[in-house]
């Protein structure tokens, strides 16, 4: 890289979701006085992009609501935004990068640059109205088209798709839902809790076509048909395309960092990359992880966050691995809301527990305002052991699941025994992990 450099950090955060929200509100915890600044392309602060397809969608939270820090946040702690600075190359030798116009020398770095959209490959996937959902301008533009549209139609089995067809159909909009899974979130949740998806989209008056794949879409200047592999053609003036992400490692590649299996930016457990001065978190980080056994890339919030402040600390001098356990949840509609901490769930067998409480204690559930399915708790469970737990519609006594897995205690036994005393009113008390 040539050029005089124009600026100098101590720290260069590079990416603009809670990743690198969470590394630098780590390292002004910690004590780090040096500077620090957060380049991203984007043209917002960082924000939690998981309500997008909930409660902005449906119009009733704006986006100051979603970001993950305050203006004043950033002022008072002395943090530098670079917004629509996007970081164009990365010198780890000279220890400069490109952002934006500026040339900035740097002494420690994390690449969070998250993942984008996995685009529709077929026919007519570039027509009007095909919408991706990453950003708030991306739910801006969707949430336009659905004020007058007649036939929505959801692609994908994804977190993704399930909310937007949950926000949708909730609106008044007609909506159908393709995937070549037999259920939706089978990937993710397994089979039984996925039934349970299911059940939950088609009684608020989503259509479900599962195990069938696109082959094209149709339309002139706009979409107007989703056409199946097999002929048969759906209605459609507006379609959502949900079927994953790819984590974004361009920059990574440019500058010769190592990548993994999963295409991932290669990490050790302390989420260090091939470069002793640069560590990555968040989608992109494809770390060694101590609790698989293997290298891994997780794509949830709160493991971004919690990697951002674990290579915030590494960047300090901490050398400890990574060991957090995944912990995701979601909500399909106003009555359904899904717990996930596992350390294995996709392809492992899913076990419902007995409910060890009565059901009189669970909390307004029975009440007929609130119609959503009723509660349970699963468990994944691989070669005899446990490897986690979903709830539905509950609340997980977390603190007590994380003690269990993490003191290695993963043998079945008697699985109502991880809960002890745990919270059932999912309404009247505050969301864990929220």
């Amino acid at each position: 890289m040539t050029g005089i450099p124009e600026h100098e950090v101590d720290v260069l955060l590079i990416g603009g979701g809670v990743a690198a929200a969470g590394a630098a509100e780590e390292l002004r915890r910690k004590g780090f006085s040096g500077s620090i600044a957060l380049a991203t392309r984007e043209s917002e602060a960082p924000y939690h992009r998981f309500y997008l397809t909930k409660d902005y969608l449906r119009g009733t939270v704006a986006a100051d609501d979603l970001t993950v820090h305050s203006p004043e946040w950033w002022q008072h702690n002395d943090v530098q935004l670079w917004l629509r600075s996007p970081v164009q190359s990365l010198d780890p030798d000279a220890k400069t990068a490109r952002v934006g116009r500026r040339t900035v020398r740097w002494d420690k770095a994390l690449l969070a640059t998250g993942a984008n959209v996995r685009l529709l490959d077929c026919p007519g996937a570039g027509l009007a109205g095909v919408h991706y959902l990453r950003t708030t301008w991306n739910a801006d533009e969707l949430r336009k088209d659905l004020q007058t549209a007649n036939e929505l139609v959801v692609i994908g089995g994804s977190f993704v798709a399930a909310e937007t067809a949950a926000s949708a159909a909730a609106s008044g909009v007609r909506t159908t839902m393709v995937f070549p899974e037999p259920v939706p979130l089978a990937r993710s949740l397994g089979a039984p809790v996925g039934r349970i998806v299911e059940a939950e989209l088609t009684r608020l008056g989503v259509v479900v076509y599962s195990g069938v794949t696109v082959e094209s879409l149709r339309g002139d200047d706009r979409v107007s048909g989703v056409v199946l592999a097999g002929g048969a053609e759906l209605a459609a003036d507006t379609v959502v395309v949900g079927i994953g992400a790819r984590p974004e490692v361009t920059l990574a590649k440019r500058c010769g960092l190592g990548l993994g299996e999963t295409g991932g930016v290669l990490c050790d457990s302390t989420l260090r990359t091939s470069d002793e001065n640069i560590w990555a978190a968040g989608d992109v980080c494809e770390f060694d992880s101590i609790r698989h056994g293997r290298s891994v890339r997780i794509e949830h919030d709160r493991v971004a966050s919690a990697q951002g402040r674990h290579a915030a600390r590494a960047m300090l001098g901490d050398d400890v691995s990574f060991t957090t356990y995944p912990y995701f949840w979601t909500t399909i509609g106003a009555d359904l809301h899904i717990d996930v901490m596992a350390i294995e769930a996709p392809g492992h067998e899913a076990v419902e527990w007995e409910l060890p409480v009565r059901p009189d204690r669970l909390a307004m559930h029975a009440a007929a305002e609130y119609p959503g399915p009723e509660p349970a708790v699963f468990y994944y469970r691989s070669n005899g052991e446990t490897t986690g737990y979903a709830m539905v519609n509950g609340e997980l006594s977390l603190p007590a699941l994380h003690g269990i897995l993490t003191d290695g205690h993963r043998e079945i036994g008697r699985p109502q025994a991880a809960f002890g005393p745990w919270l059932v009113d999912r309404r009247g008390i505050p969301r864990i992990g929220r």
